[in-house]
């Protein structure tokens, strides 16, 4: 999350610089299905001309894709028939049994008007089918052509076909940059130092056991206006000596109001739409390049799938103005010099607000031990790895003896030495 703002004088913030929408480039954008009324529009404010769509390069496109790219019309390699897949180490789609590559053509992933952020349709539901995982309730988005066996999730078998599904079509995406076998090598070096975990755990990390998978997520960009007024308090201290000479030291406070206007221009504020990951896992993994997002293009997720969001786009705006109102509450006192806040009011305004409702490549791995299911996570951009590891009874016992026999030792040396 960046932001942009300006020091006008003592306290006072302007925003004279990075206000506005970013906007995304004067390029059109295809007229899509599920947002046809939304991307129309930001189309026509844009100056676009569709009828020379294909034959421009693509303007801001995410730099792994090339310069030019040609729309994929197909989902079988043109040389042997075989389904293609997405190849994170070369962004183009790959068959896996002639390795036949096909470039995919990707623009920039544009940010759209908050207004719009309500509109559903069933545009993705004539793309894909959901998969629901009646262990966990993680639903699975997975191209046509793939079929579930397990959950990616939780490692359940218990998976059924939705006959059926409404849900807001994603208007951009981070492919997936890490591929399976570097996420599998993340994560076998995250296990190792796991010093209680069974020997198994640790020997598990293969890449056929990890799962690709998009994540839902939204984007925010707004600039703020804030008002606010306060009282704060600084500590000093008098020294005191009594009649038989002993010195003590007391502690005051001297309080003072403050006042004043904040501008600030908030870039990418991420909000988790899902809950089949952890929030605690999603706080730390969530540090994405959400700047090199695509449009989203079925073809990034041959190979993969991805999630549905639980969190529609008003809830997940909600908390992102949380998250703003905590930020700009903190810059706010760091101008100051206080040691105490007596209180302090806020008052903001949020104007220009425009979203991406995007997808975030993941890997997760679910390790069974002693029935219960560990899962593990691989950012699918940068290989950071986080989860939680089983414990050994054995080893965590022996390292019990061996502490107790260290003390022990400890406690005799200093008996003999007494």
């Amino acid at each position: 999350m960046r932001g942009k703002r300006k020091r006008k004088d003592a306290g006072v913030l302007s925003a004279d610089e990075g206000f506005g929408p970013r906007g995304g480039g004067a390029d059109g954008l295809s007229v899509d299905e599920a947002f046809g009324v939304a991307y129309a529009e930001e189309t026509a404010a844009a100056g676009a001309a569709p009828a020379a769509r294909e034959e421009q390069a693509p303007q801001g496109a995410y730099a792994g894709f090339g310069e030019k790219r040609t729309a994929v019309d197909t989902q079988k390699c043109p040389a042997c028939g075989d389904n293609l897949q997405f190849d994170p180490a070369t962004g183009k789609l790959k068959c896996p049994s002639c390795g036949t590559e096909q470039d995919i053509f990707a623009r920039e992933g544009r940010e759209l008007d908050i207004g719009n952020i309500d509109l559903v349709s069933d545009g993705w539901a004539r793309e894909a089918h959901v998969y629901h995982c009646n262990n966990c309730n993680a639903e699975d988005v997975m191209d046509r052509r793939e079929i579930a066996h397990v959950c990616p999730f939780c490692g359940s078998p218990n998976v059924v076909e939705k006959s059926e599904f409404s849900a807001m079509r994603p208007n951009a995406l981070l492919p997936f940059a890490v591929e399976r076998k570097r996420a599998a090598e993340q994560a076998r070096q995250w296990a190792k130092k796991r010093l209680f975990a069974p020997n198994d755990f640790k020997k598990y990390f293969t890449a056929d056991n990890m799962k690709g998978v998009y994540l839902p997520a939204f984007t925010f960009d707004t600039a703020t206006y804030s008002v606010y007024d306060g009282k704060l308090g600084e500590h000093y201290y008098t020294t005191h000596t009594d009649s038989k000479g002993r010195t003590t030291t007391v502690q005051h406070t001297r309080y003072f109001h403050v006042s004043g206007g904040y501008d600030y221009f908030f870039d990418d504020i991420a909000v988790n739409a899902g809950d089949a990951v952890p929030q605690d896992i999603m706080r730390t993994l969530l540090a994405y390049d959400y700047a090199n997002s695509v449009e989203y293009n079925e073809d990034f997720l041959y190979g993969f799938s991805a999630l549905l969001y639980t969190r529609d786009g008003r809830t997940c705006w909600e908390d992102a103005k949380a998250l703003a109102r905590g930020m700009l509450r903190s810059q706010i006192l760091g101008q100051y010099r206080y040691d105490v806040v007596s209180y302090l009011n806020v008052d903001t305004r949020f104007e220009n607000v425009r979203y991406r409702y995007l997808l975030l490549p993941m890997y997760i791995g679910s390790y069974r031990h002693r029935e219960k299911s560990y899962s593990f996570y691989v950012n699918g951009r940068n290989g950071r790895t986080k989860g939680k590891a089983p414990v050994s009874p054995f080893k965590a016992a022996l390292a019990a003896l061996i502490g107790a026999a260290v003390i022990a030792a400890i406690v005799a040396l200093v008996y003999f030495f007494l």
